[in-house]
């Protein structure tokens, strides 16, 4: 963490370095996105994964390493990772490429991270998407949600969904749902340390149109097809 006359800004490059060591990768070459513009990853053959335990590679361990990265200073990363995270089980050949290709990014990326400053424009803003059917194997959709609080980035997840949901509203609607929990959590966990009181209305954007009517009791939406999420969405709206 480094002070600077407007604020904070959070790093972990001695964190990257120590990773690119262990997977000796400290010396390749540097590239400027975190994920080949390839297809989704798909599931690798036998013998693809087979030549990866030839090699003796810890797969999961080294994504543990970055999504620890994650969860504290880098946000950029939660796409190739979240997507990489999906071959825990059998990775193969080309996930370990994938990897390295991350290795890559981070390596020319390594003095970036969050830029927390003071702000004159208080409260807490909240955006929320979802992917539906992302996954390419389950079919599941993909939910995104970042908060900002004071104008300052504060929460960023991306996860698959539990379920299959038939329509876009509806993984709309779970996104929607899994963010407001966190905004509750947000809210309460300012209060108790004091930070802010958080006592308008937190704003959330959403782009789904049929989700903004749900939210807004159109009558010709709240129909037999979106009766099962009426208790969520009395949730939210609260």
């Amino acid at each position: 963490m480094k002070h600077l006359d407007d604020g904070i800004s959070l790093k972990q490059q001695h964190f990257i370095e120590s990773v690119l060591d262990l997977c000796k990768l400290s010396e390749c070459k540097q590239v400027s996105t975190p994920l080949t513009a390839k297809d989704h990853l798909e599931p690798e053959a036998d013998l693809k994964i087979k030549e990866l335990h030839k090699l003796r590679i810890n797969y999961r361990s080294t994504i543990g390493s970055i999504r620890f990265l994650i969860t504290a200073t880098r946000p950029d990363l939660l796409f190739a990772v979240s997507a990489l995270s999906q071959h825990l089980e059998k990775p193969g050949i080309k996930h370990w490429k994938e990897f390295k290709h991350v290795s890559r990014y981070l390596l020319g990326m390594q003095e970036i991270g969050p830029h927390y400053t003071r702000s004159n424009k208080k409260g807490v803003k909240a955006f929320s998407k979802a992917n539906r059917g992302n996954g390419r194997i389950t079919r599941r959709s993909v939910t995104e949600y970042i908060t900002c609080l004071h104008n300052n980035l504060v929460i960023w997840k991306t996860n698959e969904q539990p379920s299959v949901y038939i329509s876009t509203a509806e993984a709309e609607y779970k996104a929607l749902c899994d963010l407001t929990s966190e905004l509750l959590w947000l809210k309460q966990w300012c209060k108790e340390e004091q930070i802010f009181k958080i006592t308008n209305p937190i704003t959330i954007y959403e782009y789904n149109q049929s989700l903004i009517k749900v939210e807004n009791g159109d009558s010709n939406i709240n129909n037999k097809r979106m009766k099962h999420i009426d208790i969520q969405s009395h949730s939210v709206k609260e």
